[in-house]
């Protein structure tokens, strides 16, 4: 039996973590869940945990199937994390604060938890966001953007021109070609608003990144960042021992 299981279900990946007793985090491989993230918990390699918490971002419908599945994977009830409006020092901006989405809360956490000064937090995924905690631990507010394939993807969507797949990687500058400039204009897109968002923080010294794109834009972003691929999980792992 393992211990403390740690699910971080997102847009569009699960990502798994066991926590030992001393606090540390074995990361499990990420799976891609299909827009079935309940089938795709079979897949995660783990014995039975002694407790499950469970982050997730698709909405209360996606609850009794996950439920259902983690039951029948390994014969246990999931936590679920919930934002609220304060939580171990952290206070939410959101006038409704169940309306904060929780990986956004959890990151907030993880990184409120190691120092007591201010903070601006970016998750790089299917959407970017950025959150802003001051020194006091309230969260001044943020921003919800579409991600790097999600701006593409809106893109095309919205216009007419023919494309073509490359498969071809981004360097921050300039396209040569329609797809190149499609790409481009996303990654620009995405640098332009974390920048400004660094901009709003008033030169705060600690910047974390986390997020499937992170690798992607941090050799592009101005200032010093932290990448923290983790850190949903690590503040999902605060909740559950505060909460007990």
């Amino acid at each position: 039996m393992s211990g403390l299981l740690l699910l971080d279900i997102g847009n569009s990946r699960i990502k798994a973590a066991v926590a030992s007793d001393d606090g540390a985090l074995q990361v499990l491989p990420a799976l891609a869940h299909q827009a079935d993230a309940a089938s795709a918990l079979a897949r995660i390699a783990t014995d039975a945990p002694t407790q499950l918490w469970i982050s997730q971002v698709l909405g209360a419908a996606a609850e009794a199937s996950l439920i259902a599945a983690v039951q029948a994977r390994w014969n246990r009830a999931p936590h679920f994390a919930r934002a609220t409006s304060e939580f171990a020092g952290l206070r939410s901006g959101y006038g409704e604060p169940a309306r904060l989405g929780v990986d956004r809360w959890l990151a907030m956490l993880a990184a409120r938890s190691e120092s007591l000064g201010a903070v601006l937090v970016v998750d790089a995924g299917t959407a970017l966001t950025a959150d802003l905690v001051d020194a006091s631990g309230q969260h001044r507010g943020g921003f919800i953007a579409g991600g790097l394939l999600t701006a593409q993807r809106g893109v095309l969507g919205a216009t007419r021109f023919a494309t073509r797949d490359t498969g071809a990687g981004y360097d921050g500058g300039l396209g040569l070609d329609t797809e190149a400039c499609v790409r481009q204009g996303a990654m620009l897109g995405c640098l332009g608003a974390i920048d400004r968002a660094a901009d709003l923080a008033e030169g705060l010294s600690r910047r974390m990144i986390t997020g499937g794109d992170a690798e992607i834009l941090l050799p592009h972003l101005k200032g010093a960042w932290q990448h923290r691929p983790n850190l949903v999980l690590e503040g999902l792992l605060i909740m559950a021992r505060h909460t007990g």
